[in-house]
């Protein structure tokens, strides 16, 4: 996926005056211009595949030319606030026709890679958005700068690991663990400090897992929780994630109460 995280140079000229911006009202005599799109969110760790997928319709009764879309994100330069219109008409991704009727037209795009070839810096996960450019057959212009967000995480990875295997009902367990996210910068994967872990308990024979303690990573991604355990089952931990980091579950393990 092309990243674009700072303001294009000027391409070209589109007069703005002909662009109209999000819930513009065209004159009576002119049909209104519907716009849709949606673009799949995705993870990127460090050797797994992933794919970028967008779709943008639009409709009017005068039919519609064509379609153009730039994914964007402020990440890295809060003071971007996303591409103009020329500049998305001349750096649209190649986007495909998927269907075409009298007065609609949708399109899309795909693109599968690997964060074994192909991995972004840091700075780039986060929210993203989808910029929308669509002219009509009648020659106007609709600009949606964000017609769709998506969001790009770097992949995290969990471990947990009980004290014991067997101990007495109600006898004190300390799970540990170790929290893991993608530094694509480096191509390896870093401890995820000063985060909240759920220390979760699934009773033998039920299904239900349940959060029993909460615990925070240290700065090297370390965890240790103290909890008590009164009855047979598994323990395991699990992340929620945030803005730009995944979920993550760690695998489950067994402890026996006798």
């Amino acid at each position: 996926m092309r990243i674009r995280i700072a303001a294009p140079a000027v391409v070209g000229a589109l007069a703005l005056a002909a662009v109209a911006a999000p819930g513009t009202a065209f004159a009576a005599s002119s049909p209104v211009v519907k716009v849709s799109a949606s673009a799949a969110s995705f993870t990127i760790g460090l050797t797994n595949p992933y794919t970028f997928q967008v779709t943008v319709s639009a409709s009017t009764l005068k039919g519609i030319k064509s379609i153009k879309a730039e994914p964007w994100t402020a990440a890295g330069n809060p003071a971007f606030h996303g591409p103009n219109a020329a500049a998305v008409a001349q750096e649209s991704l190649d986007l495909k026709t998927l269907r075409r009727t009298a007065t609609s037209l949708t399109v899309g795009y795909t693109e599968h890679d690997s964060s074994a070839t192909n991995r972004p810096p840091n700075a780039i996960a986060g929210t993203w958005e989808l910029a929308v450019l669509v002219t009509t057959k009648d020659g106007r212009t609709v600009f949606e700068p964000r017609a769709a967000h998506f969001t790009v995480k770097r992949a995290d990875v969990l471990s947990a690991k009980p004290s014991a295997a067997t101990v007495r009902k109600g006898a004190a367990l300390t799970v540990k663990g170790q929290l893991n996210r993608a530094d694509w910068n480096k191509g390896v994967w870093a401890g995820n400090g000063g985060q909240w872990v759920q220390v979760q308990f699934r009773k033998a024979g039920t299904s239900t897992w349940v959060t029993v303690a909460v615990a925070k990573t240290a700065a090297n991604g370390s965890v240790s929780a103290s909890v008590r355990d009164y009855a047979s089952g598994s323990w395991r931990l699990a992340y929620n994630g945030n803005a730009v980091s995944s979920a993550a579950v760690s695998g489950a393990a067994g402890v026996t109460v006798k």
